[in-house]
């Protein structure tokens, strides 16, 4: 029997350095029915070339090979393109830089058919942590990570930040994600509001396996700390105004005062004079529940703060 065709989506951008590891991690997968689907995104480097030569002797390996360059559109359009080309019902998203177990996809796959479950949108696993050099990294603090299976209140958990999804690890099923819009180009965190779209009526689930290698970089500055975090408050704003009374309001005044925390020991240093505004934001949120321009008011700051 012909198992399904599942595809890989690569958007790259400027990785030529690991651009070959990703892809042997690819080709090294026991799942044998794959179709590749590499988008570069206008990169100044050779990625995509390094890209085209590593894969000229192993088109055989897949049933489809798409490489494409576009105009940079980056990380959110250029997914959304990876996405839209692939013909598989799954999706496995993989970022140029980080790599897979070899039975990432053979054991995801074959979760989602033990599964059986219509309404599955996302499964994740687990992973470990490599260096530039493609070194283990320990970390000294392991990640919670949510119960093993599907989840349909997988919101909860996202937004309380209790618990994260690896990008490298993810499967996405290509209709769903399409059908919700896919990426939101606006949005400098575009994959967690993505993943708290889909757990909005649809199911998530996790596989408790390590089954891909996310790679840490170094030189993540201040700068950027500052510019996530503001994208994180973005992002919960846009899904509050999106999914009124969803969230319990003692939920979310527990949840904006740890990420004011958050944003008073990021932008001490650069604006220290915003000490009595996050006074106030605590105290108030203690007396009325906050709402999505409470977040989207500090995610404005946070913005200039990088900007």
């Amino acid at each position: 029997m012909t198992l399904p065709l599942v595809s890989i989506a690569i958007p790259a951008y400027k990785h030529a350095h690991f651009i070959e590891a990703c892809l042997a991690s690819v080709c090294a997968q026991t799942y044998p029915e794959l179709e590749l689907v590499l988008i570069d995104d206008g990169s100044p480097d050779d990625t995509l070339e390094v890209a085209r030569r590593y894969l000229e002797p192993r088109q055989d390996r897949f049933r489809r090979i798409v490489l494409e360059r576009r105009d940079n559109q980056g990380v959110s359009a250029n997914s959304n393109a990876c996405i839209e080309a692939c013909q598989g019902e799954w999706v496995h998203l993989l970022g140029s830089d980080d790599v897979l177990h070899s039975e990432k996809v053979a054991h995801i796959q074959q979760a989602i058919t033990g599964w059986n479950i219509p309404d599955l949108a996302l499964v994740h696993a687990d992973a470990d942590f490599i260096d530039a050099n493609g070194q283990s990294v320990t970390r000294t603090a392991q990640l919670p990570r949510p119960p093993a299976g599907p989840d349909r209140n997988a919101w909860q958990w996202l937004f309380m930040d209790r618990h994260s999804i690896i990008n490298p690890t993810i499967a996405l099923h290509r209709k769903t994600f399409l059908a919700i819009g896919g990426f939101d180009r606006n949005l400098a965190l575009e994959d967690m509001d993505c993943w708290l779209r889909l757990s909005v009526g649809h199911a998530i689930a996790r596989v408790p396996e390590v089954l891909a290698s996310y790679r840490k970089h170094p030189g993540n500055s201040l700068r950027r700390r500052v510019k996530m975090l503001g994208a994180q408050f973005q992002t919960f704003a846009k899904f509050l105004d999106a999914n009124p009374g969803l969230i319990s309001e003692d939920d979310i005044r527990q949840q904006f005062r740890k990420y004011v925390r958050r944003f008073w020991r990021r932008i001490r240093k650069l604006r220290p004079w915003y000490l009595p505004m996050v006074l106030v934001a605590m105290g108030r949120s203690h007396l009325a529940t906050p709402q999505a321009d409470d977040y989207r008011r500090i995610g404005n700051i946070l913005d200039k703060a990088a900007s």
